[in-house]
Formats: structure tokens, C-alpha cells, sequence
């Protein structure tokens, strides 16, 4: 059974991070390229968001007993292949994982290009997060 508070309390987590990240999306490229400790507090924070969703999403694969995936990008995939994301957002999602495992472990080889781009990714992770609390009130 799907728990919801476990649900929501990883969701909570996911506003102020959005939040943060929205602010420095506003704020332009030019002042995230200013310097490392923007760059490195703009790489965290989308790296527990999406982290956040890789979570719940791994949550509700296994208390809607689906098939368990063989990685982070799976999780969506199944949980399109169970109507509770469509597929287009479970390959969006995916790709995010795929930037997720990079600010993981190869930090050495950030394309910040592509942390930029990121970040006009955030409306995934609210559909995720909207889609997420439906499954979480159905169950």
C-alpha cells in the first residue's frame, strides 16, 4: 500500500528546491556563471529535486507492486507502463535521472550548458509531483 505521508514529506521536500531553482533560472545564465558556488548550489539543488522524485517514484513502483527497473531512468517507465505518468514524461524524467547520475558521480565533467537546460525542466517534476499525490489518492 502506497504510504502518503511518506509521499508528500518527499514532495515537501521538492518545493523550496524548485523554488531556489526557479530563482536562479530567473536570475539569468550570467549570474549562474559567475561563479562555482552558484553553479555548485544550483547542481545540488537540482540534484536532490530530481533525486526527490526518483524517490517517490521508486516508492510507488513497489507498493503498486510493479515490476522492479534495473535503474533510475525505469522507475518512470513503469510507471507510465501503469498509467500513473504518461510516456512523454517518463522519458523527460528519465533523461533527468541521466542528469542526476552525472552531477553524481562524474561532477568532473558538468556540461553546464546542459544544467542550464535543466533547468527549463522544472515543469516535469511538478507533473511528476501533481501525478505522484493522484496515485497517492487513488490508492
Amino acid at each position: 500500500m502506497v504510504d502518503p505521508e511518506r509521499v508528500r514529506a518527499r514532495l515537501e521536500r521538492l518545493r523550496p528546491l524548485l523554488a531556489m531553482l526557479e530563482r536562479m533560472r530567473a536570475a539569468g545564465r550570467a549570474t549562474y556563471d559567475e561563479g562555482l558556488e552558484r553553479q555548485l548550489a544550483t547542481q545540488h539543488a537540482l540534484q536532490l529535486a530530481i533525486q526527490s522524485c526518483i524517490d517517490v517514484g521508486a516508492h510507488l513502483v513497489a507498493e503498486l507492486g510493479l515490476p522492479p527497473p534495473s535503474d533510475y531512468r525505469g522507475i518512470f517507465g513503469e510507471l507510465a507502463g501503469a498509467t500513473v505518468i504518461d510516456s512523454g514524461l517518463a522519458d523527460r524524467l528519465g533523461a533527468a535521472a541521466g542528469t542526476r547520475n552525472v552531477l553524481v558521480h562524474a561532477y568532473l565533467e558538468v556540461d553546464h550548458d546542459e544544467i542550464w537546460k535543466a533547468l527549463d525542466q522544472l515543469d516535469d517534476l511538478r507533473a511528476f509531483a501533481a501525478a505522484a499525490l493522484r496515485a497517492v489518492e487513488r490508492s
